[in-house]
């Protein structure tokens, strides 16, 4: 979608996800098999070359390590097969990266390690600190893992209000700007011993409404996307306070507006990358908003506008086929429900 140069690391991950998904639902040891050969990559030298955190992509200008958001999506396979195949060294892999990050107790927003081990400033993004929270949130529910994650989970989720902005209409910001709150801005921007900025802000050559229009044109096709990792944490946190808030009420509420969904299918950062058609219908489920109905419109919208019966992929109308066929992964979480009206033509 953006034009990195990636390594495998994250397709492997979604995939050793699906695989080991598979494989606890039906004990058919074919998907057990494709699990551990897809596990064996993840523990190799080349997806952490260095020894640190997983090398996601090679692209000059940006993090190798794609900031929070790539080690996130890795951890959370890992931490899914460490379950499934019963595996202890799949989970103390996965803890000693997220472990790696150093958090700010008083935010509780994480830096990113590059790696090569250095520690790199915040993650200004909120969708990349919000799914490192839920992958590590899956982590901590293994019985192998140090509290130290669920520790840090759970600030983060105290915190969560606070370094949450929304739109009027309920609609996540994507940028990392907590609401209202000069002195937190001032806390997270502020130069660390070595001069560094500790995390920027909208910082852009793009003019000013111009930037602004276009995060939240860009917000729209993450909105489903955070969302979902609202979901994971809601499952194992359950009676976590956040979820009865005022923001959490009026994220979930945009996702039923017909203002979303008239414009989210048309967003190049929705489904044809974040697979809406999935995210949306496990917000829904997970937090018991919507009817069956309108699950299954999502699903098979998602399928008859993305999937290739031809090919078994979903390569069709997305300029990244093999990442969207990847994250067929989000679709593993899902009830089952039948489709009648699938029909990819």
């Amino acid at each position: 979608m953006y034009g990195d140069k990636e390594t495998p690391v994250r397709n492997t991950s979604h995939w050793l996800l699906t695989f080991s998904s598979l494989y606890q639902q039906t004990g058919n040891n074919s998907f057990r098999n494709a699990a551990e050969q897809t596990s064996s990559y993840l523990l190799g030298q080349d997806a952490r070359p260095e020894g640190w955190t997983f090398h996601h992509r090679t692209e000059d200008g940006k993090d190798a390590c794609n900031g929070l958001i790539g080690q996130a999506w890795t951890i959370e396979a890992l931490a899914v097969a460490a379950d499934a195949l019963a595996d202890r060294e799949l989970a103390q892999l996965a803890e000693n990266v997220f472990l790696m990050h150093p958090q700010d107790k008083r935010t509780g927003i994480w830096k990113r390690v590059e790696i090569d081990g250095r520690t790199l400033p915040f993650d200004a993004t909120f969708n990349h600190q919000i799914w490192f929270a839920a992958a590590g949130g899956i982590l901590a529910n293994l019985s192998w893992t140090s509290s130290q994650i669920d520790d840090q989970v759970r600030r983060f989720l105290d915190e969560l209000e606070q370094n949450l902005r929304l739109y009027q209409s309920g609609l996540v910001f994507h940028p990392l700007k907590p609401t209202n709150s000069l002195r937190r801005l001032l806390h997270l921007a502020r130069v660390d011993e070595r001069n560094r900025i500790g995390v920027t802000f909208g910082t852009s050559s793009i003019p000013l409404p111009s930037r602004k229009q276009q995060l939240r044109w860009k917000a729209i096709g993450y909105h489903a996307f955070n969302l979902y990792a609202f979901a994971l944490l809601k499952q194992q946190y359950p009676d976590h306070s956040f979820w009865s808030s005022e923001k959490c009420t009026r994220s979930l509420n945009y996702i039923t507006s017909s203002a979303y969904r008239e414009k989210v299918w048309e967003n190049e950062y929705g489904p044809a990358y974040n697979p809406v058609g999935f995210e949306v219908p496990f917000a829904m489920e997970v937090f018991d908003i919507g009817s069956a109905d309108e699950r299954r419109w999502w699903i098979t919208k998602q399928f008859n506008r993305h999937y290739n019966m031809d090919t078994n992929r979903m390569d069709r109308n997305t300029p990244d086929a093999e990442t969207l066929t990847a994250r067929l992964y989000q679709a593993t979480r899902l009830n089952d429900i039948a489709l009648p009206n699938f029909d990819p033509t």
